[in-house]
């Protein structure tokens, strides 16, 4: 991997703005806040929602309601279809599941079209708890470095809340430091849904998949895996959320801060890991599904039927994209990143927080989904704006945090931190 890292183009002179076309890719929850920014700023003056769900695309539209929204049915298995339906498109932000991830960038190498996600496939390793990994999934996506920086395209990866915003306020830290020691990213909420005993504010799907799997972790200059539920703790987060239960879990940042903050920007890392806040109920409802067997995306014959056991699960559980309304409580999601500057230890705490309830009636949209979507727009207008680059594909730590961290406010967002 590190081998795919050191191209990157962080150099080059910033641009003009222009006026873009996107098209967003799956209109759930989270990709109808991306579509609504992008078709409310002046850099877009086209935004194709795209969805293979053709209805939930129109309704989306409704929902925007701007001249400049069309809705277009699209299946993220063809590449064939992906290609004849970007042409024309200057920016294809992805919006989909990740599984779905490297047949649209390869569409979008196709067409020309540059590509952004919020996220990527994290259970195509399989590496067992207490083994080292020997290519992170992340891999995937970086290896198509070079046919983006051979068609001119940028690649820009995991730009979402976290991934995304947590992987910025690290550089953000790590900018003010000589060495970096350790990278703790941390999501906690202490939200629930009126009505619901168990209802994920974000994909069921993701959730399931990424709690059950073995956690990576960075340590000894190595990606490595824990089990499952491991390191659980106490984590103070800011008021209001508070003290939760926090455990290890699979995720993004870890996979890429340790090698593009330690390697590529040369402030090395020892250690990093990101863990989440899980209630009690959910942790077992989900130790639940995985003793049935109920988290497999493998497909079984059930009378007659050829079905995946964790999409029936998905399906029984409620939209994200339709509880916004009922979600209560507050969340926080920051990095906190311990080094050396002259010589002294230093330490942040970098973050940002959202209440569910004020975020749905401001915008129409939970807290989870919202601060997801909105980075992944930020990204869309700041790339249209002239001021993100590079070229090839790469994550959200190679970004200059600053543009995105002074655009948070205008969308409601926020940013703070605190000494460690």
């Amino acid at each position: 991997m590190a081998g795919l890292t050191g191209d990157v183009d962080s150099s080059a002179p910033v641009g003009v703005c222009e006026i873009m076309k996107a098209m967003v890719l799956g209109i759930g929850a989270v990709g109808s806040v991306t579509a609504g920014i992008l078709a409310n700023s002046n850099e877009y003056d086209k935004v194709v929602l795209a969805d293979i769900d053709f209805e939930k695309a129109k309704k989306a539209e409704k929902k925007i309601s701007n001249d400049k929204v069309t809705a277009k049915k699209v299946d993220a298995s063809d590449v064939d279809g992906m290609v004849l339906a970007f042409e024309g498109i200057d920016l294809v932000m992805n919006g989909v599941i990740p599984r779905f991830n490297y047949k649209i960038m390869d569409a979008c190498v196709q067409a020309k079209a540059n590509y952004a996600d919020m996220a990527w496939d994290v259970a195509l390793d399989d590496t067992p708890a207490g083994e080292v990994i020997q290519k992170p999934p992340v891999w995937h996506s970086l290896k198509k470095d070079a046919a983006f920086k051979e068609a001119g395209l940028a690649g820009m990866i995991g730009l979402g809340c976290d991934p995304g915003l947590s992987n910025i306020f690290a550089r953000m830290a790590a900018d003010r430091m000589d060495k970096v020691k350790e990278i703790l990213v941390r999501d906690g909420d202490n939200g629930y849904v009126e009505g619901y005993d168990f209802a994920p504010l974000w994909s069921p799907e993701t959730l399931i998949e990424e709690v059950l799997m073995p956690a990576t972790y960075y340590a000894e200059g190595a990606y490595r895996k824990l089990p499952p539920f491991s390191g659980k703790e106490k984590f103070s987060f800011p008021d209001p959320v508070g003290d939760l239960n926090i455990y290890n879990v699979d995720h993004e940042e870890q996979e890429t801060l340790p090698t593009f903050i330690g390697e590529v920007l040369g402030k090395g890392c020892d250690y990093c890991d990101f863990k989440i806040a899980l209630g009690d109920e959910y942790v077992d409802a989900i130790k639940m599904l995985g003793k049935l067997g109920l988290d497999s995306p493998e497909k079984i014959n059930v009378k007659g039927v050829k079905v995946a056991p964790r999409d029936v699960v998905a399906a029984v559980l409620p939209d994200p994209s339709t509880i916004g309304d009922k979600a209560k409580g507050d969340c926080a999601i920051g990095s906190a990143v311990k080094g050396e500057k002259d010589g002294k230890d230093v330490g942040y705490f970098i973050w940002t927080q959202l209440n569910h309830e004020d975020t749905y009636k401001r915008y129409g949209h939970s807290a989870t989904a919202y601060s997801v979507g909105v980075p992944l727009a930020i990204a869309g207008i700041l790339f249209a704006q002239g001021k993100i680059t590079q070229k090839g594909v790469f994550p959200p730590e190679m970004l200059d945090p600053e543009p995105f961290v002074e655009m948070l406010p205008k969308f409601g967002m926020n940013c703070f931190e605190k000494k460690l």
